[in-house]
């Protein structure tokens, strides 16, 4: 399925408008999930900017595809520093061994 019919499929279906969401990229997961970045046109500054992510499974039958969203969270880049800094672990890794 293209990435463009994903993107119109979720418009579709009401999950994420492409009036107030804009995807600025689309990855494809060898297991059948996308995950989409949007940034949102009408909330927040390019300095401050306000991102949507969205976890799909991207269902394909003989006739019908559907997309179907698993997870989503919506956050701002000052969101993404704190957890980066403060929330994720500190490992120290030593030939493929987390300490």
């Amino acid at each position: 399925m293209d990435v463009r019919e994903i993107l119109n499929l979720l418009d579709e279906k009401g999950e994420v408008s492409l009036g107030t969401w804009k995807p600025i990229s689309v990855k494809k997961n060898p297991d059948g999930t996308v995950d989409v970045l949007y940034r949102n046109l009408k909330v927040g500054s390019e300095e401050d900017p306000v991102f949507l992510w969205v976890y799909a499974n991207v269902v394909e039958d003989e006739d019908e595809v559907d997309v179907r969203v698993l997870e989503r969270i919506t956050f701002q880049k000052k969101d993404f520093t704190w957890l980066s800094r403060y929330v994720l672990p500190k490992e120290k890794v030593y030939k493929g061994v987390v300490e």
